[in-house]
Parts: structure tokens; sequence; C-alpha cells
């Protein structure tokens, strides 16, 4: 019984995460007392779903009180431009293996167009793999490549090992050119794939590849990770 208290309040966190998933980051959240009232619960319980919230990245309390969605960018450590730095992962001597693979050719957003530097809308290469770690959900890669006759379309199935994880294609000459790494909540379909509750952060990490010449756009792969599972190691190189 005494394990109750604790679970109702990961409860009503759980509850409240659901809810800020539709939230845009910065949108600030109703008073404290509105969401006891919405809730039917105490303040008390209120200020430990916060704290559950603020812990999870979630929620961003400012010194006035206030509470925001907390935004990615608050938790974003760019490594772009830094010279001597790498970034390894380490899933901590689990082996993680490749799970399934699926390939297909997609108009590309425009955010993932920028950086291929393609136009807007057109059709890229996007391979999506499910990562697993003695069995479970560990991480969710998706490489992004311009679809050009030189690359292909690769075949769908099982393939690869954890070195593959960061690689936009195992086999590509392209080299690592920028490292982006944050914290936020995945979609909710990413969300389920990797079986987290709601508003659970993953850690996302992005990684730009380059062509020689330097600045010749190659391909950009995007890793959530299960933050329990993984260290991110950032070291001299």
């Amino acid at each position: 019984m005494p394990d109750a208290p604790v679970h109702q309040a990961e409860v009503l966190a759980d509850r409240i995460a659901a809810a800020l998933v539709h939230r845009e980051p910065g949108w600030r959240l109703p008073r404290r007392s509105a969401l006891a009232r919405r809730y039917n619960v105490s303040l008390g319980e209120i200020d430990t779903a916060i704290v559950d919230l603020t812990r999870r990245s979630l929620v961003r309390r400012l010194p006035d009180g206030q509470l925001y969605r907390a935004s990615a960018a608050d938790y974003w450590v760019p490594l772009e431009g830094v010279a001597g730095l790498g970034t390894r992962l380490d899933p901590m001597g689990s082996p993680v293996e490749c799970h399934a693979r699926h390939c297909a050719v997609r108009e590309a957003p425009q955010d993932i167009a920028w950086a291929l530097g393609v136009p807007p809308k057109e059709p890229v290469l996007v391979v999506r793999c499910v990562w697993t770690l003695a069995g479970d959900p560990a991480a969710i890669s998706t490489g992004y490549l311009p679809a050009t006759p030189g690359h292909g379309e690769p075949d769908s199935g099982t393939a690869g090992d954890f070195a593959a994880l960061l690689d936009v294609l195992p086999g590509t000459t392209a080299r690592p050119a920028a490292v982006s790494i944050e914290m936020s909540p995945p979609q909710p379909s990413a969300a389920r794939s990797l079986r987290l509750s709601p508003g659970r952060p993953v850690t996302h990490v992005t990684v730009r590849f380059e062509h020689e010449p330097p600045g010749t756009p190659a391909g950009l792969s995007v890793v959530l990770l299960r933050p329990e599972l993984f260290r991110i190691v950032v070291e001299t190189v």
C-alpha cells in the first residue's frame, strides 16, 4: 500500500503528459488550481506531477512559477563545427540488433530537403530500422538519402549491426559532418514502437553526412534512443 500514492502521482503525470504531447513548445500551462479542478485532484498531487514532468523535460518552470511546455531546444547540444570532438553511442555492453528495416521513396519534408540540398518535396530514399536489445525495442533510426539512380533502393528486411545504427545506409562512403543531440518526447507512433508511455522523452541523435569535397550533402540520419538503455559519449578525437 505505501507505493499507491507514488503510483497515483505517476498516473496523473502520464495523463498530463498525454495532453502536452499535442501542444507546441512554449505553450503556457493553466494555473495549478485550474489543473487540479480539471483532473479532480489536490494541489499537492498537481505539484508532485509537475516535479515528475519537469524531470522528464516536458515542463519548464520559470522563477515566477509559470509553467510552459518545454522546448527541445532547451536541451539541444550542438556539436557542429567543434573541431576535435567525436560522439559515440554506448549500449553498455548489451548487443543491439536490427530487428526490421523498411525502405521507401517519399517526398522530402522541407527541413529534410534543406539538409540534403534538394528541392522541397523532391523524392528521397527513406530507410527506417527498428533496433532491439534482448528482444525489446531500444531504438528507431531513419536515414534520408537523395533518391538518385546511383543509390538505388535497398531491399527491406533485417540486416546490420550496432555500428550501422548511426549510418545513413551500411556501405556508404559518406563521412559524418555534424551531430546534434536533444531530449524530447517522440511522435505518438514512435512512442508506441518503443513501448513508451505518452510524454516520455527519448534521446534524439541527428547526424548529417557529407561527400567529398566537404560541404556536399550526402544524407541525414535521425536516431531515437530509449535513454535508459544507452550512454552518449562525447570525446576528443
